[in-house]
Order: structure tokens, then sequence, then C-alpha cells
């Protein structure tokens, strides 16, 4: 199987392979699942009652929700999904002027509705132009390897929603982007573009709706209003275990 058409990314960029779109679909579906000994619907009322230790809606809601630039709500919002900042990374985001700019820019290039599914190959030269300043300001100088691409990622999917999955070891593993003989290390531009295709996949979408109206109507707790972010928790509640 494959993505028809295929994402619009520049022509330089790695693509996917058929069968990697394939198994994240087959398991993107059974993420979206009730029928398991562990439903969909009770994980993601789990994550998002707000009475328990999930990360819930905090990671986007919390305030002040700024679209234009990185703010300290912006570090606490990561701290809710275990992502560590330190204080040399706290510093170069807030205050270190360059990279502020740099930010500023790349999300002034992106709309804050701009929606993975219908990204086109200047979208997704603007989601790099976004992850490369963030990901080196969360690096560490002093260590031997360092790749915070977690931690960045989340940022990035703080910041633009709609656009950036919140890529983690948990997930990229789980869908085979990562650990792999072929993937021995992922790369963001290739996880991207299999995200664009689930996030195409109209019975996917459907039910991730289905499944946010089911979380509400039977445990009275709200979703994230955003389809990648629910389809996020669905993944990492599901692949963690």
């Amino acid at each position: 199987m494959t993505c028809e058409p295929p994402p619009d990314v520049p022509d330089d960029w790695p693509r996917p392979y058929g069968d990697e779109i394939e198994e994240a679909l087959r398991i993107a579906r059974a993420a979206l699942s009730d029928d398991s000994a562990r439903p969909a619907t009770q994980r993601l009322a789990a994550h998002y009652d707000p009475a328990g230790r999930g990360a819930g809606t905090t990671f986007l809601e919390l305030s002040p929700v700024a679209p234009t630039t990185v703010t300290a709500a912006d570090l606490h919002a990561l701290t809710v999904l275990n992502a560590p900042v330190n204080a040399l990374t706290t510093r170069r985001l807030l205050d270190d002027e360059d990279t502020r700019a740099d930010i500023k820019a790349a999300l002034a290039r992106l709309e804050p509705t701009a929606d993975l599914a219908t990204a086109d190959w200047t979208t997704f030269l603007a989601m790099e132009a976004l992850s490369q300043p963030i990901q080196a300001a969360c690096r560490d100088p002093w260590a031997s390897e360092s790749n915070p691409w977690v931690t960045a990622a989340k940022l990035c999917a703080r910041k633009r929603p709609r656009l950036f999955p919140v890529r983690d070891n948990v997930v990229c593993k789980g869908l085979g982007l990562f650990g792999t003989s072929r993937r021995r290390l992922g790369d963001r531009r290739v996880d991207w573009q299999v995200f664009a295709c689930l996030m195409r996949d109209r019975e996917l979408v459907d039910r991730i709706d289905e499944l946010a109206e089911q979380v509400r109507t039977a445990h009275g707790v709200r979703c994230d209003s955003v389809p990648l972010r629910v389809l996020d928790v669905a993944l990492w509640t599901w692949l963690r275990n």
C-alpha cells in the first residue's frame, strides 16, 4: 500500500517506503480500536481525565498560548509530557535574541491552523526551518552525543499542533520509524510524511472524531480538539506497553 498521491515534499527529501506506511496505518487502526483488551475509549478517558495524572488537554491548552513566539508556558507544557528542559535550554529559548528571532521567523511562515493532511512542499520546508533552531537550542554542548529530538518535536507540536506529531521513542519505534535496520536513527522528514498519510486517510480521521465523542459521552471527559494530537495519545497509550 502507498499513500496516493504521496505528500508533496522537496525533491531531495527521503521518502517512506510503502510497507512503512502500510504498517503505520495498521498500527494506528489498532490503537484507535475498542476491540482489544485495552480499548481506545478507556485509554483516552484515563489520559484525558482532568483528575488523573495524564497530560490531558493541558499540553496544548496551558495558557498563555502564543502562536508567534516561544514562552515560559510552552516550556512548562513540555514538562507535562516529561520532556526535560534544563537551564541552558531555557535561557536559549527565552533570552537568546538570535535564537528567538530564528524561531519567530519560522513560526511566521506557518499559519497556526495549517494542517499536516494538506501540507505541501513549502509547508514541509517551513516545518524543517522551525525544527532546526528549536533542536539546536535544546542541544547540550557538553554531551558527547546530544540529539534532543524528542524535546524539540514536542515543542514544535505545542506551537503548531495540527502540523507536528508528538514524535518520541515510544511512537517512532512502535511504528517502525526508529531503531530498525532500515531506520536506525530515524528521520523527522520521513516521520512527517507517514503521519501526513495517516491524517489523509478518511476512515482513520473519522474514527478519531468518533472516538473523541465516545470518550465525552461515555466518560464525561473532553479530548483535545486537534485530531492529530488525539492520534498521538492513542498511539502512545497503545504502544508504550
